[in-house]
């Protein structure tokens, strides 16, 4: 199979990713979305639906991320985009955050996005032309008080991002990490929750007036693996509707 365009998705089961994956899709890719786990609807009423997997990995685990690709490898002759989403947050300042919660946040946001980059990139070289997008955090460039764990995993991936981008821009694999502010996904609809806040209270510093979706994360996540953004690598793309600009 390689008539259409390929790409892989990872944290694919819900928010940003699950946008993410549906966007490429009406874009006319092949998506594999990565995920530990999916809604049983996942994509049900989706148009493009017969475009996406979903294939069930621990996006924390080494291992299952090379098994995955090594299927993949099977199947794939080339790979056309590879767009990671996987995160998780755990809060907590330097000393109050517990030690697993500071290691699972670096084995998700960080391993996990190094070890799908590095399995996919020997795909991404066949393509000819191909790109990455890792989901950061505009917090990995602007602190936020009280997240020491997010906010450094964060920094890391726009360090990784950028590394890559130099690393790997001669064989054609453009690479930039996008750094959303406030997105109402289903991680932030937990935190205001937990904070007693709703989602006008979020929205109230933003100069655009309301808090971001998901889908506005995956129309420039589309941009970045295309065409149209052939001479951009190596960037951290602030998506926060003015906030902090």
């Amino acid at each position: 199979m390689q008539d259409a365009k390929t790409a892989v998705v990872t944290g694919a089961g819900g928010g940003i990713g699950s946008a993410v994956a549906s966007r490429l899709a009406a874009d006319g890719f092949q998506v594999f979305a990565l995920d530990l786990r999916f809604a049983e609807d996942a994509w049900s009423e989706d148009p493009n639906r017969e475009r996406i997997e979903p294939i069930a990995v621990d996006l924390g685990d080494p291992s299952a991320i090379k098994a995955a690709f090594e299927q993949l490898r099977a199947r794939l002759t080339s790979l056309d985009a590879l767009v990671n989403c996987v995160g998780i947050m755990r809060r907590g300042d330097a000393l109050t955050i517990s030690e697993q919660d500071w290691f699972d946040t670096f084995r998700v946001n960080v391993d996990g996005v190094f070890f799908t980059c590095r399995e996919a990139l020997p795909l991404l070289e066949k393509a000819g032309t191909s790109a990455i997008a890792n989901i950061a955090s505009n917090w990995g460039l602007t602190p936020a008080k009280g997240h020491i764990a997010y906010n450094a995993s964060k920094a890391a991936v726009v360090s990784l991002s950028k590394s890559l981008a130099l690393d790997y821009g001669h064989l054609g694999i453009r690479v930039n990490a996008v750094c959303p502010g406030e997105i109402l996904t289903p991680m932030v609809e937990q935190k205001l929750r937990d904070n007693g806040l709703t989602e006008e209270d979020l929205a109230k510093p933003i100069p655009i007036g309301r808090v971001g979706r998901p889908v506005d994360v995956a129309g420039l996540m589309s941009y970045l693996v295309g065409p149209e953004s052939g001479y951009m690598t190596g960037g951290a793309v602030e998506i926060t509707g003015g906030l902090w600009s």
